[in-house]
């Protein structure tokens, strides 16, 4: 059985800590988790890569002048925007091999596309020219990036995380390609999808869009069962939120 966390915190860099948490659990405990949530407040995640931009001050006071709030980014990959039109989901997994980076990338990968196409849309894995957070594991809807994928690996445990977009706030969008053209990185808004635009007046989306997760997420990794973010690990996650704030 593992545990599957819908937990998200109001403090950006203390809801990225929370998975921070997960993954040394996972690295010190030998225990593997899920975690499923849509992010609280708007905010730009930073991966490693950009936050040693030389132009990376200019990408942040974007972010503080949209009211997003910057937040360093537990795995890797390109920056990104996030609000509670996004779903985020995490799998901290015990005991990695290095020769596992991609099968955790098909895995994760594997249950968004099955995700999908019980939603009624189908999907393809590969980079689109222009898109955010660029990389050979994006999931492409029919008119777009519909989710990301990036991992970070510690001595121990690993953590593979994906950002699906099901409405993109236009303000966030905007923040987005303002960060991408500051950052150097390619961007074509035809490029970028969201799934609220391919199933216009879907019933409650984004809980439809859980269900089916945790299904396609069961038959990939056995029995998932809900649970409260216990007090311990939250506590861990205090401590290491001052690892993700700018």
């Amino acid at each position: 059985m593992i545990e599957l966390y819908d937990h998200a915190q109001t403090d950006a860099a203390l809801d990225v800590a929370v998975s921070h948490a997960l993954l040394n659990r996972s690295a010190d405990t030998g225990l593997g988790s899920l975690r499923l949530w849509r992010p609280l407040r708007q905010a730009l995640s930073v991966g490693r890569l950009d936050a040693r931009h030389p132009r990376l001050p200019e990408a942040l006071a974007l972010a503080h002048a949209a009211g997003a709030t910057p937040v360093r980014r537990l795995a890797g990959g390109h920056a990104a925007t996030l609000d509670s039109g996004s779903l985020c989901l995490g799998w901290a997994q015990p005991h990695p091999r290095l020769e596992e980076s991609s099968a955790r990338y098909e895995l994760i990968a594997g249950a968004i596309v099955e995700a999908l196409r019980a939603l009624g849309v189908e999907s393809t894995l590969g980079e689109s020219a222009g898109e955010w957070c660029p990389g050979a594991w994006s999931v492409q809807g029919p008119s777009g990036k519909l989710a990301g994928l990036a991992q970070r690996v510690v001595s121990g445990g690993a953590w593979c995380e994906a950002l699906i977009v099901i409405d993109a706030a236009p303000e966030l969008r905007d923040l987005a390609r303002q960060v991408h053209q500051v950052l150097g990185l390619e961007w074509s808004d035809s490029a970028q999808g969201e799934l609220a635009e391919l199933l216009p007046g879907a019933p409650d989306l984004p809980a439809a869009l859980v269900d089916e997760l945790t299904e396609a997420l069961t038959r990939r990794l056995g029995p998932v069962q809900r649970c409260p973010l216990p007090h311990d690990l939250y506590d861990d996650a205090v401590a290491l939120a001052r690892e993700h704030r700018f």
